[in-house]
């Protein structure tokens, strides 16, 4: 038993150890963000991508069964049963109250395909800005690996 609960300690380590911290630098008003999980890894598929003018592209992520949990009512109604991802300031910001948090940075995430098999590392957060959204997400995103 201690055995165990040391190697989940240390695999908790080693998944806070792979989140960006810098990252949140360059989210605009993040006080919209509540940080559920300060970094979590989860699998899925890319089911749709849209960029934003905020910078950041807005991707549906159809999650591998074992977290299911992550989807709230929000997530169900407004997107499809999928989890948000928010890679941050990886296109043109066209949106006034956005342009200082992506001056100067532009993140280096490829942005997988719809279908693509994904690897998604990131801060784990309820999206609470209003009106409308509600959802849980990771943004930002730390990493996106395409997966077998």
């Amino acid at each position: 038993m201690r055995a165990a609960v040391l190697f989940l300690a240390i695999a908790v380590s080693a998944i806070a150890q792979k989140c960006d911290a810098s990252l949140w630098q360059h989210v605009y008003h993040p006080e919209r963000l509540q940080v559920l999980k300060k970094c979590v890894v989860v699998t899925g598929v890319i089911v749709h991508s849209k960029e934003e003018k905020d910078g950041d592209r807005h991707i549906q992520l159809k999650l591998d069964p074992q977290f299911s949990d992550m989807l709230n009512a929000r997530n169900k109604a407004a997107q499809g049963g999928n989890l948000v991802i928010e890679p941050i300031c990886v296109g043109a910001v066209t949106q006034s109250d956005a342009v200082t948090a992506c001056k100067g940075f532009h993140s280096k995430i490829v942005i997988p395909k719809p279908g693509q098999r994904v690897r998604v590392t990131g801060s784990f957060v309820l999206d609470i800005e209003n009106p409308g959204h509600g959802w849980q997400e990771i943004h930002p995103v730390t990493s996106i690996e395409v997966i077998p």
